[in-house]
């Protein structure tokens, strides 16, 4: 199964990114970064996600398609052996798994906690006011953060970019338990015209839904 909780986490920051760091060498890479955000409206990318759990000292990869719209609006498919989407359209979140033949929807606010990255989607909070910036790499370009406040689950998370034209190009996130989740693009086209269809879902025939968006 797709490791969803870390998934938002890096989703999210890449729909809402604002920074603030001492000026320096370190602090010119995060301008870069922040000005090649800003520009970025749509972004479309091949990924590769490795996830490795410490307890059953196993590691998997999987291979996908995300496309992502700001604000709010994302699309990632995931090939076999364990298909499955994520889809929102910023305001319905749907994770539908074709093995299971079944499709959960929330509200996207349901994911949401006063210290995941998870609040940048509705522009309550900035990245900076939840993480700490512990340190800029220059070469390779990867920025670390942890959370200020406690975390049940994050320990750490990094942002991989491209040095030459400081593109966001993957990132990892360790949680406590040891446990680690890397995601790496290519392929990536961005500020492409998506339609509006791209960001809804329709469940194939017989799809089993749980639907959590009643009574919202």
């Amino acid at each position: 199964m797709i490791q969803i909780n870390k998934l938002i986490i890096f989703i999210l920051i890449l729909l809402h990114w604002e920074t603030s760091y001492a000026e320096n060498q370190e602090q010119q890479a995060l301008n870069s970064v922040q000005k090649k955000y800003e520009s970025t409206l749509t972004f479309e990318a091949d990924f590769t996600q490795r996830s490795y759990i410490k307890m059953m000292d196993s590691a998997d990869e999987i291979n996908g398609k995300v496309q992502i719209k700001k604000p709010g609006k994302l699309k990632w498919v995931y090939g076999a052996p364990d298909t499955q989407v994520l889809i929102s359209d910023g305001k319905v979140l749907w994770h539908y798994v074709s093995d299971e033949n079944q499709v959960t929807k929330v509200p996207i606010e349901n994911i949401y906690s006063s210290n995941t990255p998870a609040l940048f989607l509705a522009g309550q909070e900035k990245l900076t006011k939840v993480f700490n910036i512990e340190s800029v790499n220059i070469n390779p370009l990867i920025i670390t953060l942890t959370p200020k406040k406690e975390d049940q689950g994050l320990k750490r998370f990094q942002l991989f970019a491209n040095k030459k034209n400081f593109q966001i190009i993957g990132s990892t996130v360790y949680d406590k338990l040891g446990n680690k989740t890397e995601i790496r693009f290519k392929n990536i086209k961005t500020n492409i015209d998506f339609s509006e269809g791209t960001f809804q879902f329709h469940a194939p025939p017989n799809t089993e839904v749980l639907d959590y968006t009643k009574g919202q």
